[in-house]
This record gives C-alpha cells, sequence and structure tokens, in this order.
C-alpha cells in the first residue's frame, strides 16, 4: 500500500456513508409526513435496541478486519485468510443468540428507554418486526462491510452498502407513503436493505475463505478488539436513550421528536467521520503491522482534513436551511420551536465531532485500546448522565447548550491523547 491509495480507500467508504446518511434524513420525513410526532419518538426510542446488535456486527467486523490487515502487514497471509470464516461463524452465533435474548426483553427495554403508554404501541410495532424478521441480519450486514475493505475490496463494500440504501429507499416510500403500513413498513424496508447488502456482500467474499481456526490469540483479539468500536458505535445509543427520557420528563413527545431530528443531523456527521476512519482503517492497521509511524501521521492529517471540510458543508448547509428542514419533518408548533433554538448548539458542537470522532477511530485502528476506550466511554457514561443531572434545574434548553460543553470536552482530550501518543512514540524511537 502507498500513500496514493489513500484516495482508493477513503473515496468508497465516504460515498457509502454519505449515501446512507441522505437516505435516513428521507426516511424520517416518511415518518414525520404520516405519523408526525408520535412516528418520530417510536423510531427514536426502538433504535437503540436494533442498535445493540447493528452495533456489535460494526465493532466485531472491524476488530476482525483489524486483525486481517495487521497480519497481512506482518506477512502472516494464512493467518489472515482463516480468521475471514471464522469471524463470520462466530458472529452468525452472537446474532441468533442475541436476537433471541433481545426479543424477549423487547417490552422492558422500550419502557426503560423513553416510552409512555401512548408512544409504546407504535414502538413496539417497529421493533418486533426488526427482531422477527432482520436481527440476525443486522449483525451480519454490517461485519461483512469492514471486512470486505480489509480484503482490498473497498469498492465491492461499497457497491453493497449503495444498493442496500436504494433498495431500502424505495421500498419506504412504498411502504410507508403509498401503502401506508407505518412503522411496520419502515421495519421491513430496513430488512430487505440489510438482507441485499449481505446477499452481495458474501457473493463477493467467499472466494477469501480459506479454512476455519478458532486460536486462542484470534478469539481475544476479536473479542478485547472489538469493544473499542462496538462502544464508540453505540455510544450514540446510549446518549439517544438517556436524552430521550430527560426530554421525555421535560416536554414529553414533542421534545423526543425534535430530539429525533437533532439525531438525524447527527447521524450525518457520525456517517461522515465513520466514512473516513472506517475508510482508512484498512490503511491505518497495515502501517501500523508495518510501524511504520511516519505513514500513519501522514494518513491521521489527511483524515482529519477531510473529515473537518465535508462536515463543514454539511453544518453550514444545516444551519442555514434549519426551519425548512423542521418542516420538511413536520415538527409539531412545539417541537419546531424547540428545535429552531437546539439546533444552534448542536451546528456548533458537529464541528468539534467531526475531529475527535476521526481520532478515536485512529486509536483503535493501530491497538491503541486505552485511549480509545477512553475516548469512547466517557462520554455516555461520565460527561452525558453529569451534565444532564446538573441541566436538570434549568429546563429543557439546558439540555442543548450542555451538549455543547460535552463535545467541547472531547475535543480537547482527544487531542491531548492524541499528541500525548505521539510524543511516546517519538519517545520511544530515541
Amino acid at each position: 500500500m502507498e500513500i496514493k491509495s489513500f484516495k482508493n480507500y477513503l473515496i468508497p467508504s465516504l460515498v457509502a456513508t454519505v449515501f446512507l446518511a441522505t437516505y435516513v434524513i428521507f426516511d424520517g420525513i416518511f415518518i414525520g409526513v404520516k405519523l408526525s410526532d408520535l412516528g418520530l419518538s417510536a423510531i427514536n426510542i426502538g433504535w437503540p435496541v436494533v442498535a445493540i446488535l447493528h452495533s456489535m456486527g460494526i465493532g466485531l467486523g472491524i476488530s476482525a478486519g483489524i486483525y486481517i490487515s495487521r497480519k497481512n502487514g506482518e506477512g502472516k497471509y494464512d493467518e489472515a485468510n482463516k480468521a475471514k470464516l471464522t469471524s463470520i461463524i462466530i458472529l452468525l452465533i452472537l446474532g441468533i443468540v442475541f436476537t433471541t435474548i433481545i426479543f424477549f426483553l423487547k417490552k422492558p427495554l422500550i419502557y426503560l428507554f423513553g416510552a409512555d403508554d401512548v408512544v409504546y404501541p407504535y414502538a413496539d410495532e417497529y421493533l418486533t418486526t426488526y427482531l422477527l424478521f432482520g436481527g440476525i441480519l443486522f449483525v451480519i450486514g454490517p461485519a461483512l462491510i469492514p471486512l470486505l475493505k480489509n480484503s482490498g475490496k473497498s469498492k465491492m463494500a461499497m457497491i453493497a452498502s449503495i444498493s442496500s440504501v436504494i433498495l431500502n429507499f424505495t421500498l419506504d416510500y412504498i411502504f410507508i407513503i403509498v401503502l401506508d403500513m407505518g412503522l411496520k413498513g419502515a421495519a421491513l424496508a430496513s430488512i430487505l436493505g440489510q438482507l441485499s447488502c449481505v446477499i452481495i456482500a458474501l457473493f463477493s467474499y467467499y472466494k477469501e475463505f480459506d479454512g476455519v481456526s478458532f486460536n486462542k490469540q484470534f478469539i481475544k483479539k476479536f473479542f478485547i478488539g472489538g469493544i473499542a468500536p462496538y462502544v464508540l458505535n453505540f455510544s450514540y445509543d446510549i446518549i439517544l436513550i438517556i436524552t430521550n427520557r430527560v426530554c421525555g420528563y421535560f416536554n414529553g413527545n414533542e421534545a423526543i421528536a425534535t430530539y429525533a431530528l437533532l439525531t438525524y443531523a447527527l447521524y450525518v456527521v457520525n456517517a461522515i467521520c465513520q466514512g473516513v476512519g472506517d475508510g482508512i482503517q484498512p490503511m491505518f492497521s497495515y502501517y501500523s503491522g508495518k510501524n511504520d509511524k511516519k505513514m500513519l501521521r501522514k494518513l491521521v492529517m489527511k483524515s482529519l482534513i477531510v473529515s473537518f471540510i465535508v462536515n463543514s458543508i454539511f453544518i453550514t448547509l444545516f444551519i442555514i436551511f434549519r426551519y425548512q428542514i423542521a418542516k420538511l419533518f413536520n415538527l409539531s408548533d412545539v417541537g419546531l420551536n424547540i428545535f429552531k433554538y437546539a439546533s444552534i448548539f448542536y451546528g456548533i458542537s458537529f464541528f468539534m465531532i467531526s475531529i475527535s470522532k476521526v481520532i478515536a477511530s485512529y486509536f483503535y485502528s493501530v491497538n491503541r485500546n486505552l485511549y480509545a476506550n477512553i475516548m469512547t466511554i466517557i462520554e455516555p457514561f461520565i460527561l452525558t448522565p453529569l451534565c444532564y443531572l446538573l441541566c436538570i434545574p434549568f429546563g429543557i434548553d439546558a439540555i442543548w447548550w450542555s451538549y455543547l460543553i460535552i463535545q467541547s470536552i472531547l475535543f480537547i482530550l482527544s487531542i491531548f491523547l492524541y499528541i500525548r501518543s505521539e510524543m511516546k512514540l517519538w519517545t520511544a524511537s530515541y
């Protein structure tokens, strides 16, 4: 791999994630048009349950991909090839087990994640459809994308992702708008879209399979290496759960629906960061295996610049057209007033996220797991609960400016940890 390969890894990943983010926005618009605040609230409450499986697939898929790229970088091609089929078998087993467990726990989970008796039937319909017909797909599908990328098939990963999005978008319009199937239709469209992704990915990947090896070294690295990317992906959903409950406490489903719209915008920013971080991850892992520190620094700088520029374009448009965006989602008057205020604080926060998320992705790509875990754990488990607890006496407006405080702290922390890690590497070299 050479530095000119940067664009070959970055562009397909970034195109796929931006394409997906665009679809997600239209998905929300369809739900908002048909079901208004209740529909948006139900998705915001039900999605974190599905995300338990989805994040598992992403986290363990990235972990296996990192292992494969590092072994290729070390010249141990036999070990890398055996890890490919082994990881899919493990993911299939985990998908069956966790889908079953979550299905039987879905009612208490829905209430725990912020539902009241009004929105519960909507969230239950959405979640039941997901788990009955697509639970396993949402583990295998997200895992196959990083596995393809780490096997040098970035363009095929992009094709699988975009094909899924196109089918999902088309079926969303048919099921939700034309057939008026509501949230069940939204879930079915997502499931069939994910199925197409799995079929395309497996068709292009099965030739890479070269035996199975359940050796202790791989199993250990597979699960330990999956912790940081899993938490990084699911941390967004933990924050979603906490914020849903706080919003419900202040303004009920109108506030949750408003926050749902903000999460759609946040999803775009996170998708861009993920597209950059996950797209370059095979190169990070490869050059880490070769111990090429100079190349790693170049890749980090290029990744941060791309993430900041692409996110800046979206953020600027989001702030300028925030009123028109809210009207498209059919927010109630109460929700619209909340959104106009909250979107300013979120928009400013997005600039800092464009840097901190990519740095976190870099840390787990090169096995600096301590720093990666600090970056991913501190936001959902320490900063968000603490800031929200302190803001309760000040009302719902405090939720939005506390989010800006949280992202400012994470931005400063990410820069500090990156400089610290570079200083350690520089010291070790002399």
